[in-house]
């Protein structure tokens, strides 16, 4: 199913806000769906990794640029990468096969066909901890913010999926994040600029607490459903 997302986070969240919700998340009898967790890491360019063209004439990197990594649970092995707001690309270790067998969705993994010709990365690791380990020329971790005590509702036939986490970076508590799926069933997606207005009647609906709400995408015309998601992350968790 096609899905449209948006995430909110409320950073005045305490215990009572979060019971509170969960409660009435709970009222609308959704179909619960297990738990999850996620890591966002941020990186930044090294600053004295200079582009051969620019050797002669610079002696820093003419422009900061960010690369931002989403590793949510439920997205088995695999990793959303967003580099300056701009380009994006989803990086997986999982292979079609063994998925099947265990009756998860394939949809994001390595084909058998790539496999068997040798058409994949060759990395045991998630694409975050590569860049980490083998980039860090490249690319320096400023930043790692974690997800965890996640629970995920499906409501409205499954046209409508929320995700809760709370929100941690340096081992402190700085929020409830809630993550929203929509079908595209319940919006037009040639009419971006309704999406929020879609977002805001499903925040009012299910009584939603106040936070800051963002449903920004790439490209207008061309919705990507992980790279909309991980730009939305990179804008909700700037710290």
């Amino acid at each position: 199913m096609n899905m449209v997302t948006a995430v909110l986070l409320v950073q005045k969240a305490n215990l009572e806000t979060i019971t509170q919700f969960h409660d009435q998340i709970s009222n609308e009898l959704p179909t619960a769906k297990g738990k999850w967790n996620f890591n966002f890491k941020i990186f930044r360019n090294n600053q004295y990794s200079i582009p051969q063209e620019l050797v002669n004439t610079h002696e820093q990197a003419p422009e900061s640029k960010f690369l931002f990594t989403l590793s949510p649970s439920y997205l088995r092995d695999s990793t959303i990468t967003l580099i300056n707001g701009k380009s994006a690309g989803v990086f997986t270790n999982s292979i079609e096969e063994e998925l099947s067998e265990l009756g998860h969705p394939s949809d994001l993994s390595i084909p058998n066909d790539h496999l068997r010709r040798g058409a994949t990365t060759g990395l045991n690791d998630k694409f975050d901890t590569f860049i980490g380990a083998k980039l860090q020329s490249l690319w320096t971790q400023r930043q790692l913010i974690k997800g965890d005590g996640g629970q995920i509702y499906e409501l409205e036939n499954g046209n409508l999926c929320i995700r809760t986490s709370n929100v941690f970076l340096h081992g402190n508590f700085r929020g409830l994040l809630i993550q929203i799926e929509m079908s595209n069933s319940l919006c037009d997606i040639n009419n971006h600029n309704g999406f929020k207005e879609h977002f805001n009647k499903i925040v009012e609906k299910y009584g939603f607490p106040e936070g800051s709400l963002c449903c920004d995408v790439l490209d207008n015309k061309n919705l990507d459903k992980y790279g909309d998601l991980c730009l939305q992350y990179s804008k909700i968790l700037n710290f």
